[in-house]
């Protein structure tokens, strides 16, 4: 069923795996005109904050391309709308993935699709990486940069090697390129305010070049504490309250944009993919692989939905249990259950 090789799990074809129901893999839908796409779960960081512990996985997934856009061109069926933007968030590093350009160029082929996005730390981008995503369509990158300062980067990536001289260098490239742009920084309250606004100052400096509208973008992010994640010790969350009106009061004195919502990237609703279960519901599933942790399992219900299994007995690979659904939102594809 699964090819395992050093604790990686390819899903392709013959690895029973759906591409709905998961969080982790596969192409997450949260009932508008943006799917994400999920091809690997591989980090080359450990990041002190990541919300889903991205590197320390037990087992890891690499889905294949021609997968993906099976599954993909399957999803956009249920979608009533002619403008998808795909955006490519992995539970890790994208640029990890060999099948980057391949996936980009077949997304591009298709006629719904009109933005393609992806999500990435930045650091194993350079000048070639940035000249072939131009070639091949790519919209936009959303790139994580927490902070100017070298010591604070390098404490919060957990990364003695991270390099903020070159991670402007990329930018810069970007900028240059017909590739939009989008900083994100997370603002961890206590550790990097005045990073925040320097980043800040830098977004000033971009806009006072010419890079502005869709071409540059200044994300700021909260900083939010998941059970599932890594901490930051002694930093506490702030609530969006707190948070929206800091970001009120620098908008203000930087006259810049930085509270950014579905509009400002033309996200609206479209029809939803939704999960064919409820809530409590007790539902039948075949185990069809190990998950990323000792107590997580993938199961497959209904042929087309696998299902994130929690279970703390060991369970094998090919048997049919009886599962409790646990987690199901009408505006998710998401199915967990707990055994």
């Amino acid at each position: 069923m699964i090819e395992v090789s050093n604790l990686i799990i390819n899903v392709n074809e013959k690895s029973n795996i759906p591409l709905f129901g998961l969080d982790f893999i596969g192409i997450l839908d949260r009932g508008t005109n943006l799917l994400e796409v999920k091809p690997i779960t591989l980090c080359n960081l450990r990041c002190k904050y990541c919300f889903v512990h991205a590197g320390d996985y037990i087992n890891n997934f690499i889905l294949k391309e021609k997968y993906i856009i099976s599954w993909l061109k399957y999803a956009l069926k249920y979608k009533s709308t002619k403008d998808i933007e795909i955006h490519i968030a992995p539970y890790g590093e994208f640029f990890l993935y060999d099948e980057y350009l391949r996936l980009i160029r077949d997304l591009k082929k298709i006629p719904q699709v009109k933005v393609i996005s992806i999500q990435t730390n930045g650091t194993l981008l350079d000048k070639k990486k940035i000249m072939d995503l131009e070639k091949v369509g790519l919209t936009r990158l959303n790139i994580s940069f927490n902070s100017l300062d070298q010591s604070i980067a390098q404490y919060l990536s957990d990364d003695p090697n991270y390099s903020v001289e070159k991670m402007l260098n990329i930018f810069e490239m970007v900028l240059k390129s017909s590739i939009d742009l989008l900083i994100a920084p997370i603002w961890f309250f206590g550790v990097n305010d005045n990073e925040i606004i320097k980043i800040i100052q830098l977004a000033k400096e971009y806009q006072r070049k010419g890079h502005s509208g869709d071409k540059f973008r200044l994300g700021i992010q909260n900083y939010l504490i998941y059970k599932t994640g890594r901490k930051l010790r002694k930093i506490r969350q702030r609530d969006f309250g707190y948070f929206y009106k800091r970001l009120a009061d620098l908008e203000k004195k930087y006259n810049l944009k930085l509270k950014l919502g579905p509009k400002d990237f033309n996200i609206h609703p479209a029809h939803p993919i939704t999960p064919p279960v409820e809530r409590d519901e007790k539902i039948k599933v075949q185990i069809v692989s190990k998950g990323r942790t000792a107590k997580e399992w993938i199961g497959r219900f209904n042929e087309k939905w696998a299902v994130k299994v929690l279970s703390k007995i060991s369970l094998k690979v090919g048997a049919t249990v009886h599962a409790n659904v646990i987690k199901r939102k009408t505006d998710e594809n998401l199915i967990t259950a707990w055994i």
